[in-house]
């Protein structure tokens, strides 16, 4: 924090989370400012900029990590970049605010979150959802003893987002194995309602059995008209069982029929049930 007193944020990655979501949120809260936009491509950082009243951008992202004006780096460009620029800047000394997930492997995650707190620095996943207000209302109500002792736990992230098979998926690799399925409904649908559940129940998960399913198998790369075999995850379910006894059901996917974004969380327990639907209705 400056003399002025002011939290100053440097974001990485101009698309379309940072423009209605990353940069709007630090815009409301008066004791942070937005400093630097940073992108790859410097037209969008500069165009990002100016609509959001922040004075500098920058295409280099190293330079802005470095800077000694900036306490927090938010990273919010393509999942397989999130590694390397967590690393780097908490090797520079700055606070971390991370879209999900920071790594494709759980072990480099945690490596990266120990490496901050030995240096006294705060992270933080992008779990937005669980700050609607629907869902801080249903755990006050859960804390509060509403629904007394849990019992189960459902959670549903379901839309239609990509249900057209004409359109290109941003957050899968191409390049990689094709013989095995990628993770993507349940990385980029999956984690909110996870996080919902884990937050709500109050303990992780102790075992868990579950299937993913590739239903759509051909798409189209982004920037081009060449159709490819895409071997992801665009459906899956899964149920579990937490450390405190409370199971739990869990089901995603961008490719049924629903509204965006299609969250629908329910906990039931010995007095009571809560269920917290968090869709545009006709959306």
């Amino acid at each position: 924090m400056h003399a002025e007193g002011k939290i100053r944020v440097g974001i990485l990655g101009a698309g379309a989370w940072a423009d209605s979501a990353h940069i709007p949120g630090w815009n409301r809260d008066p004791r942070c400012e937005v400093v630097v936009v940073c992108d790859v491509d410097k037209t969008r950082a500069q165009l990002m900029a100016s609509k959001h009243g922040v004075s500098e951008w920058s295409g280099d992202w190293q330079s802005v990590i470095s800077r000694t004006d900036i306490d927090v780096i938010d990273i919010v460009t393509p999942s397989s970049t999130h590694l390397e620029l967590a690393s780097a800047a908490i090797e520079a000394g700055k606070h971390v605010l991370c879209e999900k997930p920071v790594a494709f492997d759980f072990t480099q995650t945690r490596r990266v979150a120990g490496e901050a707190r030995q240096k006294g620095l705060k992270t933080k996943l992008g779990f937005t959802f669980r700050y609607t207000p629907g869902a801080q209302y249903a755990k006050s109500l859960i804390d509060d003893g509403f629904i007394g002792r849990p019992f189960i736990f459902n959670g549903f992230e379901q839309n239609s987002q990509w249900l057209d098979p004409n359109v290109p998926l941003r957050q899968v690799q191409p390049q990689q194995d094709q013989s095995v399925i990628q993770t993507a409904s349940l990385l980029e649908y999956g984690a909110p309602i996870i996080d919902i559940g884990h937050w709500w129940v109050g303990a992780d998960y102790g075992r868990v059995v579950g299937m993913m399913r590739n239903f759509i198998t051909h798409r189209p790369i982004r920037g081009s008209a060449e159709i490819l075999r895409m071997n992801i995850d665009d459906g899956d379910m899964f149920m579990g069982e937490h450390t405190n006894d409370v199971m739990s059901s869990i089901q995603t996917s961008f490719v049924t029929v629903g509204n965006y974004p299609g969250i629908e969380a329910r906990i039931y327990g010995e007095k009571g049930a809560i269920i917290c639907r968090m869709v545009e209705e006709f959306g």
